[in-house]
């Protein structure tokens, strides 16, 4: 593979912050701003590109980290002194590498930058957030220490699209009209079938991720890399005549971290790294891919069952905990997890899926009780650890599962806006979960408001009623989990369920196709990379992703790639529910070792000093008292040994070993 080129379109925009009223860091909101309401516009039907640029950081750092003192920011995460980061801020949109579209990119170049010894982190936003959701997790890392730090926002981004008014919007969040204009985020191509799809679905929106065509997961790496190269395009542009010689890739230390997603997006960028730019990376709680290519590897403890031949993929694993977590969660050891009692109040409903899984064949006939337990069972033997299951309540609440399987079918099936599977769609929703319009300032604000995926804000899934009237199906519906079931899920039934959408084959197969251009091959290129994990993630599973990543890594690669995997004992994938008493009581912030990765990370970079071995990291929860959760303290996060002794993670007669 050839070295990334990157196009610019049109005029960056280019913005300057004092450090005071507006900073690099946290739009100027602050410790104290962070943690109070989303901030409001002056006129929220016509809001400015600060105002929006401000809501979107807000909301980035809500969902993605805990802002609270108790949880440990500012002392071990955050800026200590709650300064703001004075510097420039450059947003860009690059054609995208199949030509059609576009990728959003911003450069962060704080005042202490020094271009005589350039330092840059490149980073990628996290799930299908917009340009801002890397800022709360690896970006403040970089800032804090002078780097410039280049952002991508993976081709994802928001990117929403309003058919009912034919707008769209531009890189600064604000609304577009203009199909022209090269700073949009995405518009789709005209087409007399989408101008059908509009009449007969009024209010529907479209967004970039589910509806753009791309399958734009298979170009993350490149996404990040193309970043790199216009992030010295820019620096040079903003350095111009004060420096002697251009910025150039090969002459600065350049570290690539990101989160979920954005860890996925920095793995597969070192598998395309061929010009060895990136001198060192951390992958936090990635979504690695690796389907297909762990024939006879095993996975051994870990909180689970024996894994062989890991890993399934999203869709997947996605259609699994769809189709069985609802009924899991009235198993008897989830009873205590967190946001149990919300189950609890929906218990009625979660009696019915699973007598609709029975009546489909899926689980037993009988008592409910045996029914359930075989529910959970299912989820354990597809390699889903114990310690994972206790946020399927969070999970389910969340609308987590129809969620991703919805957006990531249709875009892994490359599938037109217009034909919508199993007849789901995305609208604003009124009062009875019936479409309508979006307001003018939901509409004004929602690319800065939402996290790029349906349910999002106002904007909920919908499917035909038994009436064949669109509402809004906030937790999904069995008959939309059976239809996204893969056909290793229908395997498990007694019989082949009825009422399956009549294109379900096609459809399938063609998730299945795009599911085909995301598998990883590990090979990093022999450079010091850290993943981090933590065991309860409820969202990617550790099996299937970092430790199947890391397994297949040492069986091609052994030594000869400097690969370090770190599993957090009681680390999850949502550091923004921290501030929830019942998540506080049981996990450790994920953000935490992120910081000190990369503070490993750059001690092995600059001083030589070796990573430790991979290992579980023995964090210690909070618990709860009579005084409620105590604060974070430094025995809670546990440590890195340099001889982790039974806590290593090893890898021996092809099979990973991972301490329970």
């Amino acid at each position: 593979m050839s070295e990334p080129t990157a196009t610019i379109l049109g005029e960056p925009l280019r913005r300057e912050v004092d450090g005071a009223v507006d900073d690099l860091l946290t739009a100027g909101l602050g410790r104290a701003g962070l943690r109070a309401a989303p901030p409001a516009c002056a006129d929220p039907r016509r809001p400015t590109a600060t105002e929006l640029r401000r809501r979107a950081v807000h909301a980035a750092y809500r969902g993605l980290v805990d802002v609270t003192e108790a949880g440990g920011y500012g002392r071990y995460f955050g800026p200590g002194d709650d300064r703001g980061i004075a510097g420039i801020e450059y947003l860009a949109a690059l054609r995208a590498p199949d030509g059609a579209g576009s990728t959003t990119v911003m450069l962060q170049i704080p005042a202490d930058f020094d271009p005589a010894a350039p330092h840059l982190l490149a980073v990628a936003s996290s799930g299908s957030r917009g340009i801002y959701g890397a800022l709360p997790t690896a970006a403040e890392w970089g800032l804090r220490r002078g780097w410039a730090v280049v952002h991508t926002d993976k081709g994802t981004g928001v990117g929403a699209y309003d058919l009912d008014r034919a707008r769209g919007y531009r890189i600064d969040l604000s609304l577009a009209a203009d199909p022209a204009d090269p700073l949009l985020q995405w518009w789709p191509a005209a087409a007399p079938e989408l101008e059908a799809y509009a009449r007969r679905e009024p209010h529907a929106l479209l967004f970039k991720h589910a509806h753009s065509r791309q399958n734009p997961e298979a170009d993350w790496g490149r996404h990040l890399l193309q970043a790199i190269v216009a992030a010295f395009e820019l620096l040079n542009r903003e350095f111009a005549g004060r420096v002697r010689r251009p910025l150039v890739p090969e002459r600065a230390l350049i570290v690539a971290a990101g989160v979920s997603n954005g860890g996925a997006a920095v793995l597969r960028a070192l598998e395309q790294d061929r010009a060895g730019w990136i001198s060192g990376a951390l992958a936090c709680e990635p979504n690695a891919v690796v389907t297909g290519r762990t024939e006879g590897l095993e996975i051994r403890g870990g909180g689970g069952a024996t894994v062989r031949g890991a890993a399934i993929g999203l869709a997947d694993y996605t259609g699994l905990h769809f189709l069985y977590q609802p009924a899991a969660l009235l198993a008897g050891p989830e009873q205590d997890a967190p946001l149990a009692a919300v189950s609890a109040a929906a218990r009625p409903r979660l009696e019915a899926w699973c007598a609709g899984l029975q009546a489909a064949g899926f689980l037993p006939p009988g008592p409910l009780a045996a029914a359930v337990e075989a529910a959970r069972a299912r989820l354990l033997e597809a390699g889903i650890v114990r310690p994972a299951l206790a946020l399927g309540h969070f999970n389910v609440a969340g609308a987590v599962w129809p969620s991703l399987a919805v957006s990531y079918g249709w875009a892994y099936a490359r599938r037109a806006p217009w034909e919508p599977y199993a007849g789901a769609s995305f609208a604003a929703v009124d009062a009875s979960g019936r479409p309508r319009p979006l307001e003018d300032a939901e509409a004004a604000q929602l690319a800065a408001d939402s996290h790029g995926i349906p349910p999002s804000g106002a904007v909920a899934i919908c499917v035909p009623d038994a009436d064949g009237v669109r509402r809004a199906a906030h937790e999904g519906t069995l008959e939309l989990a059976l239809a996204y079931a893969s056909d290793r899920l229908l395997a498990h039934a007694s019989r082949r369920p009825s009422g399956l959408p009549a294109d379900r084959d096609a459809m399938l197969a063609a998730v299945a196709r795009g599911q085909a251009e995301l598998p990883m091959g590990a090979r990093l290129g022999n450079r010091p990379v850290v993943i981090l994990h933590g065991r309860a993630d409820g969202l990617i599973p550790v099996n299937h992703s970092s430790r199947a990543y890391y397994a297949l890594n040492q069986r091609e690669r052994g030594s000869r790639d400097e690969l370090r995997y770190y599993e957090l004992e009681h680390g999850q994938h949502f550091d923004g529910s921290l501030p929830l008493p019942e998540f506080a009581a049981r996990y450790v912030p994920m953000q935490a070792w992120l910081c000190r990765g990369l503070d490993r990370l750059l001690e092995r970079l600059t001083a030589g000093t070796a990573l430790p071995p991979s290992q579980v990291i023995r964090s210690r929860p909070r618990g709860s008292g009579a005084g409620g959760v105590p604060p974070l303290e430094e025995r809670h996060l546990g440590a890195l040994r340099a001889d982790p002794g039974a806590d290593a993670i090893v890898a021996r007669d092809g099979a990973l070993w991972v301490p329970d």
